[in-house]
């Protein structure tokens, strides 16, 4: 008897044990923390003119997997080749000086190892970009169910695009909600990617966001840092655009809504978004909610023109994107050079 316990208690620490180092390998990711923001270049040779006008896109492309986004179902290489060739022909029609995307793939097992920025990038022929990894996971056991619907080797993050030198980059984490161990350990970081591009002579600050999706709490908190950064910069007289994915209405900030998101996030600010008529934007096969945004200052910019694209008949994200162009006002052109701007760290000013 003593020695059928002491088997049982040995086949049961040994499976605890493998499960705790399968935990532990598993939610520890691979990059080293330099690797985590990053200016990648490609051959084509960046703009070095001053623009009249700017067209900027903000898209969050949810890795190309259309609408079967975070659902446990197993994906064919196919649809991402064909959910990628219809971003590239979208952008390639728009043209975009600067783009801004959310949810990314940097070569994960979920998009087959393809590095989507690197692609996306040589195949529109831009000249550089800025990637900020978010979430790295050596295997991502998510959507829950049987492995093959798992995620596995997770690299993703935000990126900006640019015809233009980017030459600052900061990678900026926003606080996480509370939740258990074990999903905290697999929860990706919610970024404030800040990039400043050389307009030819001129500074201009993009600020990408993908706020919080769940916790409003935890979100209203992120849109306040995000605040402050962007007022700092005003301050100092940078032009500044701020887009991405903000998971809540701007509608809401001005309601009864218990989110207040939009408020705390413009509040003492001269932002407007970029007029899209109020179109919602996701999910993209039967919008209902906006919640994609370019926000722009009038002090630097005069908008000319915006617009929503979802793609069809199978659009190629959950999102749609939305595209803004700008005319440059002569004030741009009197803002501070990258060595006099001041801090881009959200923590900054405290």
């Amino acid at each position: 008897m003593r020695r059928t316990i002491w088997g049982i208690g040995i086949v049961v620490g040994g499976t605890l044990a493998g499960v705790v180092a399968f935990f532990l390998w598993a939610s520890s990711g691979r990059l080293p923390a330099e690797d985590l923001a990053q200016v990648r270049t490609y051959p084509t040779t960046p703009d070095a003119t001053v623009p009249d006008t700017l067209t900027v896109t903000t898209y969050n492309i949810g890795y190309l997997s259309g609408m079967t986004n975070n659902e446990p179902v197993v994906r064919p290489d196919s649809l991402f080749h064909a959910n990628m060739a219809q971003a590239v022909g979208f952008l390639r029609a728009v043209r975009p000086d600067i783009i801004g995307m959310q949810e990314i793939d940097f070569g994960g097992a979920r998009v087959a190892y393809v590095h989507q920025l690197d692609t996306l990038a040589t195949r529109l022929g831009y000249p550089t970009a800025a990637q900020a990894v978010n979430w790295d996971e050596r295997y991502l056991p998510f959507p829950y169910g049987r492995p093959a619907v798992n995620f596995g080797r997770t690299l993703s993050g935000q990126a900006v695009v640019s015809r233009f030198p980017v030459v600052q980059h900061v990678r900026n984490v926003l606080p996480r909600p509370p939740q258990p161990f074990y999903r905290e350990a697999f929860y990706l970081d919610r970024l404030a990617q800040v990039a400043v591009v050389d307009l030819g002579g001129p500074s201009l600050v993009v600020i990408n966001v993908h706020l919080e999706a769940f916790n409003i709490g935890t979100r209203q908190d992120q849109a306040r840092r995000v605040n402050r950064l962007y007022r700092r910069l005003a301050g100092a007289g940078v032009p500044t655009l701020l887009l991405g994915d903000f998971n809540s209405r701007l509608s809401d900030a001005e309601s009864a809504s218990r989110d207040r998101t939009m408020w705390h996030l413009l509040d003492d600010t001269d932002l407007r978004p970029a007029d899209t008529t109020g179109q919602a934007t996701y999910p993209a096969d039967a919008p209902t909610r906006p919640i994609d945004y370019i926000f722009y200052s009038p002090r630097f910019f005069q908008s000319i023109d915006a617009q929503r694209w979802c793609g069809t008949p199978n659009p190629p994200s959950d999102h749609c994107a939305v595209t803004a162009t700008f005319r440059l006002r002569p004030s741009i052109k009197k803002g501070p050079s990258p060595e006099a701007l001041p801090s881009l760290d959200v923590r900054a000013g405290k």
